[in-house]
């Protein structure tokens, strides 16, 4: 309930696809000829979010409420990039998940897909430790399985 008195904000923005999918091309061809797996377009969007709060990181701060009521920002040393995985339960049952690839913002290319895969991984083998689903700064969710507008 306290949550809902926080400041939030969404912001949307349309891009252009063509670019994206010829880039994704090229990128598993080179993939699949060294037998190195494949690029969603999930993981270059992931990419692409941890780029722009490299460029722009005041939008990876948050804000808390001192005990008198005053809202002050935190700023945050690094961009942990939390995905949102559906998963199924060994009952049948479905539960959303959330680890975060810590400190995204030091990584390589390479390794933050490597980490993006572990990550992923785990959750679907019901691996993930506390460790993996603490510390997200910003959450990336795909609600492709509901419909988009």
């Amino acid at each position: 309930t306290q949550s809902l008195r926080v400041p939030t904000a969404t912001s949307v923005r349309d891009i252009p696809i063509k670019v994206l999918e010829e880039n994704r091309l090229l990128i598993n061809e080179h993939l699949a000829r060294k037998r190195k797996g494949k690029l969603s377009y999930t993981h270059i969007i992931a990419w692409a979010i941890v780029r722009a709060l490299r460029k722009y990181p005041q939008l990876n701060d948050s804000c808390t409420q001192t005990a008198n009521g005053n809202y002050y920002r935190i700023r945050r040393e690094h961009i942990n990039l939390g995905l949102a995985v559906d998963t199924t339960r060994s009952d049948g049952s479905r539960i959303l998940v959330v680890p975060s690839i810590k400190a995204a913002d030091t990584l390589s290319f390479a390794d933050f897909i490597a980490k993006y895969d572990e990550l992923i991984e785990k959750a679907r083998r019901g691996q993930l430790t506390i460790e993996d689903l603490s510390g997200a700064t910003v959450t990336l969710t795909n609600p492709g399985m509901i419909g988009t507008v």
